[in-house]
């Protein structure tokens, strides 16, 4: 295992809700140290929404309450700024700039910050400024009209926050790749991260195979022949993935669908599926006449790419997650909360300490504005005008 390979890298994080948090959430895995700032009285908003994932996302963070519209507060923020290597902030497209916080403001203070902006839709545009979550940022980007049930529309596809967690990741590929820069005292950077961009990004194959193929962009464009959800006798969910044609061969020969392996016009993915209204009913029918536990073993052996569908009752019961511990779990078996994997390549983090400690807002701030110099008095003052 590597030493913490951001160990000396300052994040000022004051971003709320997922995305933003996210980010910086893997930015302290990977060994940075991030404070993140929440407006006083209320703190993010994701501490009363699911606290549990406030916890989550923001407790390896230090945490500090400052209402940056007060003059003393919005000083402390940029004295904060004159010692971070990055600043993440979430607000919506101009409120920054209102208070004071932008990156204009903190390029005065820091000449070399990574300043990174996340936003629904950009800091530029005429969406600009318009409220919006996850969501809507799904609809937009087409995510709906080829997700869900083909018969029902696109009225309920909705899972997790693919739009969420896309920016994140962006920006934290982002914010990776602006640290290996030239460091020099005239190279700050500004990051603007979109979230309906970044999930728009991750819809570009399917833009490319909609196409490549002409077929119709609406729901019926998910159907892929034997590529999908089939219920089992026990009324249990199996997925198929078969995309290459050994494994097409593989499936027909396992169902004893040797007309079918035998038939030409089935070979290629094109081909299978412009032909799914020949294939999807038998496929069905048969699956229908085994329990689950009989299909996997049985499809496993014939090298079929097929997977259980997991629900969050019985998640944490497969093979797989327990072998790797990604999940970790209390003796009784249910979920750790205090201990829960952040960072999916272990060969990159330290072991981490349980985060034990109530995560209270405003939990760190005497002790961090204690290490920019101010006393105790100064800081009992600044609680009394309540500008932390």
């Amino acid at each position: 295992m590597i030493s913490s390979p951001l160990k000396n890298i300052n994040v000022l994080d004051c971003s709320t809700l997922l995305p933003g948090p996210y980010c910086t959430m893997m930015l302290a895995e990977l060994g940075a140290t991030v404070v993140k700032v929440e407006r006083v009285p209320s703190g993010d908003p994701m501490r009363e929404v699911i606290p549990g994932c406030y916890k989550y996302l923001n407790g390896n963070k230090k945490l500090i309450g400052l209402d940056l519209k007060k003059s003393k507060g919005h000083e402390l923020f940029l004295e904060f700024a004159r010692r971070a290597d990055v600043v993440v902030e979430g607000f919506r497209p101009g409120a920054v700039k209102r208070l004071g916080i932008d990156f204009d403001a903190v390029k005065e203070v820091n000449s070399s910050i990574i300043y990174c902006s996340i936003s629904g839709y950009g800091q530029t545009g005429p969406y600009a400024c318009l409220p919006g979550h996850d969501i809507n940022y799904q609809g937009l980007t087409g995510l709906f009209s080829i997700s869900g049930d083909p018969e029902s529309g696109p009225e309920f596809p909705y899972g997790f926050q693919v739009a969420d967690i896309s920016g994140a990741m962006f920006a934290l590929t982002s914010i990776l790749a602006a640290l290996l820069r030239p460091r020099d005292p005239a190279s700050a950077i500004y990051l603007d991260v979109s979230l309906s961009e970044s999930l728009t990004m991750w819809m570009i194959p399917r833009f490319l195979e909609y196409l490549d193929q002409n077929c119709p962009p609406k729901a019926k464009f998910m159907g892929r022949g034997p590529y999908g959800v089939f219920q089992t006798r026990d009324e249990q969910y199996l997925t198929l993935g078969i995309v290459e044609d050994h494994f097409w061969e593989n499936l027909c020969n396992a169902l004893g669908f040797e007309d079918l392996a035998a038939d030409e016009s089935f070979s290629g993915w094109v081909s299978r599926n412009r032909q799914k209204d020949r294939i999807v009913p038998r496929l069905k029918d048969a699956i229908k006449e085994n329990d689950l536990d009989f299909w996997l073993k049985k499809l496993t052996k014939a090298d079929v790419p097929v997977a259980p569908v997991k629900d969050f009752n019985n998640w944490l019961d497969d093979p797989q997650l327990k072998h790797r511990n990604f999940i970790p779990t209390n003796r009784g078996g249910t979920v750790d909360q205090n201990d829960l994997t952040r960072y999916p390549i272990s060969s990159l983090v330290k072991e981490r300490n349980k985060d034990t400690e109530e995560a209270l807002l405003g939990r760190d701030t005497s002790s961090i504005l204690q290490e920019l110099g101010l006393t105790g008095e100064n800081i009992r003052l600044l609680r009394e005008e309540k500008v932390i």
